[in-house]
C-alpha cells in the first residue's frame, strides 16, 4: 500500500510531479508486469486517482473516504467507481457511537459493498482507549467484530502482529462450537443495558444522524500541471519534462524500502 498525499501542492507549488516519479519507480522495479504481489495506491485526493486512472496505471487504486460519514449516496458511489476499485474507511464510521458506547450500525458498509467496492477499515490499535466500551478493551474482540460480524474486506492496523495472530486463530472455524469469547458483540447491547438499569442521568446522550457522502465531497478540480521551479532554487526542468534521475532514484529507493518492510511484517 502506497499512500499519496499533497500531490497537487507539490506539483503546483514545488514543481515536483510525484505521480510520474512514483509510476516510473514502480515500472523500473518491474511492479507493472508482476502478478504475484498486488500494489495498491491510496489517496484522499480523488484528482490523484483520476490522473492515475487516465494513465492506465496497472495498480489497484484506493480512495480514502472522509471520516464521520454514515452512508453514501448513489451519485457519490458512481463517481468513486470511476477512479477506484476499493475504499478505505475510518472504522468509527461503521457504528453510530455516543461517548464510546455503540448505539447501532450505519448503512455505509452495505452501501459500499453493494456498489461493488472493496472495503478496508482503518486504523486498528491495541490501546484500549481507542476502542468503544462494547469491545471491553480487547483488541481481538474488536477485530473479530469487524471480520466476522461486519465482514469488511480488510483491516489496516498499527499492530500487524495482532491481526496476524487473529488470522491464525483456529477458533473462528468451529461453526456452532465457537467459544463465547470469540462470539460477535451485540451492537448496542451495552447501551441498552445502561438504559434498562441505570438512572436517566447516566444514559449516553442521543446522537445526531451521521452525514451522508455525496458527489460534491468526492469531486475535485483536475490535477494541476507541474509548475516550473523558481530560479533562486536552481533551474528546474520545463513543464511536462521527466523528473531528474536523482528524484527517480530517491523515490525508487523509498518504495523498495516500504515493500521490504511490509514483507517483513507479513
Amino acid at each position: 500500500m502506497i499512500i499519496i498525499e499533497n500531490a497537487a501542492f507539490m506539483a503546483k507549488s514545488l514543481g515536483f510531479d510525484v505521480l510520474e516519479s512514483l509510476t516510473t519507480a514502480l515500472n523500473d522495479a518491474g511492479y507493472n508486469n508482476q502478478t504475484t504481489k498486488e500494489v495498491m495506491i491510496q489517496s484522499t485526493d480523488s484528482a490523484v486517482l483520476v490522473k492515475l486512472k487516465q494513465q492506465k496505471a496497472k495498480y489497484k487504486l484506493v480512495y480514502t473516504l472522509p471520516s464521520g460519514i454514515g452512508s453514501a449516496s448513489v451519485s457519490s458511489l458512481t463517481d468513486v467507481k470511476e477512479f477506484a476499485e476499493a475504499v478505505v474507511v475510518d472504522r468509527s464510521s461503521f457504528f453510530a457511537q455516543s461517548v464510546h458506547f455503540i448505539i447501532n450500525h450505519t448503512s455505509l458498509l452495505t452501501d459500499l459493498q453493494s456498489a461493488g467496492l472493496t472495503v478496508y477499515a482503518q486504523v486498528f490499535r491495541n490501546e484500549f482507549v481507542s476502542q468503544p466500551w462494547d469491545f471491553f478493551g480487547d483488541e481481538t474482540v474488536e477485530i473479530n467484530s469487524y471480520a466476522q460480524s461486519l465482514k469488511v474486506d480488510g483491516l489496516i492496523t498499527d499492530f500487524p502482529k495482532t491481526v496476524r495472530r487473529y488470522k491464525r486463530n483456529s477458533c473462528t472455524g468451529l461453526g456452532n462450537d465457537v467459544p463465547s469469547y470469540m462470539g460477535n458483540v451485540t451492537v448496542g447491547g451495552l447501551a441498552q443495558l445502561l438504559k434498562n438499569q441505570a438512572a436517566p442521568q447516566a444514559q449516553p446522550p442521543s446522537v445526531a444522524p451521521m452525514p451522508k457522502l455525496d458527489a460534491s465531497s468526492v469531486q475535485q478540480p483536475p490535477f494541476p500541471p507541474v509548475a516550473p521551479k523558481n530560479a533562486p532554487f536552481g533551474a528546474g526542468p520545463p513543464p511536462g519534462s521527466s523528473p531528474s534521475a536523482a528524484h527517480k532514484t530517491a523515490v525508487s529507493t523509498c518504495i523498495l524500502l516500504v515493500v521490504a518492510c511490509a514483507t517483513l511484517l507479513l
